[in-house]
C-alpha cells in the first residue's frame, strides 16, 4: 500500500463515572438514575482540543446516555464528529444471551439514528467484549463495523475473536459483505503485546512515553486507534469511598492531568491525520482497491 499521512482515530466511549465496570458492585444499573450524570458537562470540554485543531473523532455513545441528552448527541454530529454506538445498556457481551445482545444492538442503533436522523455505521463493545458470535450478531443488526478487539490477552474482560492477515486492509480487516473489524492499536515487540491503546494505560504511563510508542507504531502501521472516556477528564466527579483499592486506584488515577496530555498528545502528533473510523476505513478501502489495480 502507497504511504500516506499517518493516522490517528481518536475514539471517545460516552459513558458516566458511574457506569465503569470497576464501580459496577456499587453502581448496578438500577442505580444509576439516582446518580449525579455528569458526561454533558464533560463531553464539551474533551472535545474542545478537536475544535482548535479541526480534528474530527468517533464517539461511541452509550443508549442510555443518549436517550437522556439526545441533544448532546446532536451538538457531537453538529461539529462534524462521527456519532457510533457503544450499546445501549454498558453489559460485556459474553454475560447476556445473544437475544439480550442482539436487542441491545438493535436498540442503541435505533435509538442514536432516531435522534440524528442518519445512519449510524460503528459499534464497540463494553470493555472491548467481544467474540466471534458476537461480531457476527453487530453485522447482523446492520453495523457497518466492529472497534472493539482489543489483542492484549491479560485482561481477563478482554474478548476474542478470529483474524486472518489476509483480511487485512490496513489497520483493518475486511469480512464478508463489506464489515469491518478496527482494533484498538497495542504495541507488538514480537510475541509480546503490551497495551497502549489509551483509557488507564494513557493515564498511568509518562506522557514522553506514551508517544515514542505511539510513535513506533505509526512507523509500523501508519495508524493508530486510541480510546478514552469523558470520566477521565473529571477530577471533580463523586468519589466512592469504600471501593477497593486497586479498582479505586485505576479508576482515579491522574485524572487532573488527562485533559493536558490529551492537548499534548494532539500538538505532539500535529503532522498527523485526526480522522474518524468511518474515514479511515473509506479511505483504505480506496487505497487497497487501486493497488490492487496497479498489479
Amino acid at each position: 500500500m502507497t504511504q500516506t499521512l499517518p493516522s490517528i482515530l481518536i475514539t471517545i466511549d460516552v459513558e458516566d463515572w458511574f457506569q465503569v465496570e470497576n464501580l459496577r458492585p456499587w453502581f448496578p444499573p438500577s442505580s444509576w438514575a439516582s446518580c449525579e450524570l455528569r458526561a454533558e458537562k464533560n463531553n464539551p470540554p474533551v472535545a474542545r482540543p478537536f475544535d482548535r485543531q479541526s480534528i474530527k473523532a468517533t464517539f461511541f455513545i452509550l443508549g442510555w446516555i443518549a436517550e437522556r441528552l439526545p441533544d448532546l448527541v446532536r451538538e457531537i454530529a453538529k461539529q462534524g464528529h462521527e456519532v457510533a454506538s457503544h450499546g445501549y445498556g454498558h453489559f460485556m457481551c459474553d454475560q447476556v444471551s445473544e437475544k439480550e445482545l442482539k436487542d441491545d444492538l438493535v436498540k442503541s442503533k435505533t435509538l442514536l439514528e432516531k435522534i440524528l436522523g442518519s445512519e449510524i455505521q460503528g459499534y464497540r463493545a463494553p470493555n472491548f467484549s467481544i467474540h466471534d458470535r458476537a461480531l457476527n450478531l453487530v453485522q447482523e443488526c446492520g453495523y457497518q463495523y466492529d472497534s472493539s478487539y482489543n489483542n492484549f490477552n491479560r485482561h481477563g474482560r478482554y474478548g476474542k475473536i478470529t483474524l486472518h492477515e489476509n483480511q487485512k486492509q490496513g489497520i483493518a480487516y475486511a469480512f464478508e459483505n463489506h464489515f469491518y473489524e478496527l482494533p484498538v492499536s497495542n504495541l507488538n515487540f514480537g510475541q509480546a503485546i503490551i497495551p497502549w491503546g489509551g483509557g488507564g494505560y494513557f493515564r498511568l504511563l509518562p506522557p514522553w512515553l506514551y508517544k515514542a510508542g505511539l510513535r513506533h507504531s505509526l512507523k509500523q502501521n501508519n495508524a493508530f486507534v486510541f480510546y478514552m472516556h469523558p470520566w477521565e477528564i473529571d477530577p471533580g466527579q463523586p468519589r466512592v469511598k469504600n471501593v477497593s483499592g486497586l479498582n479505586g486506584w485505576k479508576h482515579y488515577l491522574n485524572l487532573d492531568k488527562t485533559y493536558d496530555r490529551l492537548e499534548d498528545l494532539i500538538q505532539s502528533f500535529r503532522h498527523c491525520e485526526f480522522i474518524t473510523c468511518s474515514q479511515y476505513l473509506s479511505k483504505t478501502v480506496i487505497e487497497t482497491v487501486e493497488n490492487r489495480l496497479k498489479q
